[in-house]
């Protein structure tokens, strides 16, 4: 899988309902957490990738819901 970057935020909510939002339109997506445990929130963020081939629906998607 070619896999492009959607999304990115430090809301575990968000990237959830995201996620869930996706899922429901058949767009598969995974999450890769890149928050530092150490600093909860202050640094790093949560990154939501899908198949390049679905990139851009799911943009649209996002953007269409208020996501992004």
């Amino acid at each position: 899988m070619d896999e492009k970057r959607v999304f990115f935020t430090v809301s575990n909510l968000k990237i959830m309902s995201a996620k869930h939002l996706l899922a429901e339109a058949g767009i598969q997506a995974f999450t890769i957490n890149k928050m530092d445990s150490a600093h909860a929130g202050v640094f790093g963020h949560i990154e939501l990738y899908v198949d390049t081939s679905q990139a851009q629906e799911a943009r649209s998607l996002l953007v269409e819901h208020e996501i992004l």
